[in-house]
């Protein structure tokens, strides 16, 4: 019981003051003096002091000649805390998104690294314009050196994506649910061949999954099907730092190590 009161204490100690937790952020990057931190903050000794007092007390940070370093428990609790700092940023900022839709369609790990799509955009589009979407990520094609995604649900994109990818001879990895394949297998049959006949493209296929994910080298877009079911066409995440796309190309990877390639149609 003990443990867990002091426990409680040190969260508080964190998280209840933005000052203390800027300080310890700031003293992470390179250890400060006092003079350092007051410039940092603007403010005077009097008005700083009582926070770098209570991180000492703490046992957070330590003092050494004139400058405050992370103490070893310091390092160790802002490891774990920077993570979290940062999911609860990507909720905050893009709760409408998470909140409605069927978040376990995606992997556990990758749920897990939530914090590296902290710097995504949320795009609502309350007219349900298949169409915006659409321009939004085959313009983004026009440009990519090379393509991965996977396609869960048929709409204009997905006819779209497969021909500015056949077209352009861009190496891609493309991963299509059942439904989707069929689609194609029935009704553009050639022009999934023609993509099949391009060097380095291959084709897998999976049985279902419940989001929508393309990676370029330079565009990460992803969105999710509501809890009912159906797929969400106003809400998607459009992320172009290089966080993001490796949770978006690790994502691909997983679905696509999930799946069967298809070399030929049957």
């Amino acid at each position: 019981m003990v443990m867990f009161l002091k426990g409680k204490g040190l969260l508080s100690l964190i998280t209840y003051s933005e000052k203390r937790k800027d300080l310890l952020f700031l003293i992470d990057e390179k250890p400060r003096t006092l003079f350092e931190i007051k410039e940092f903050f603007n403010v005077k000794t009097p008005e700083i002091y009582p926070r770098i007092k209570e991180l000492l007390e703490a046992d957070l940070i330590q003092k050494i000649n004139n400058e405050y370093y992370l103490t070893p428990i310091g390092i160790v609790i802002l490891k774990y805390y920077t993570p979290l700092v940062e999911i609860l940023n990507v909720f905050e900022e893009t709760s409408e998104f998470w909140t409605d839709h069927d978040t376990y369609a995606i992997p556990p790990h990758l749920l897990e690294r939530f914090n590296e799509l902290e710097n995504s955009i949320l795009f609502q589009d309350p007219s349900k314009n298949v169409f915006e979407q659409n321009k939004i990520i085959v313009e983004k094609l026009e440009t990519a050196q090379k393509i991965s995604g996977i396609i869960s649900v048929f709409m204009p994109s997905s006819l779209e994506m497969i021909q500015e990818m056949t077209t352009r001879k861009v190496p891609s990895k493309i991963v299509m649910t059942q439904d989707v394949y069929d689609k194609f297998r029935l009704d553009y049959k050639t022009l999934l061949e023609e993509f099949l006949q391009i060097k380095g493209n291959d084709l897998y296929l999976i049985d279902n999954v419940n989001l929508f994910v393309i990676t370029t080298d330079s565009f990460l877009y992803f969105s999710l099907f509501y809890k009912n079911g159906l797929y969400d066409v106003q809400k998607y995440l459009v992320a172009t730092d290089s966080r993001s796309l490796n949770w978006g190309n690790d994502c691909f990877k997983y679905f696509m190590e999930h799946s069967k390639k298809i070399n030929k149609l049957e």
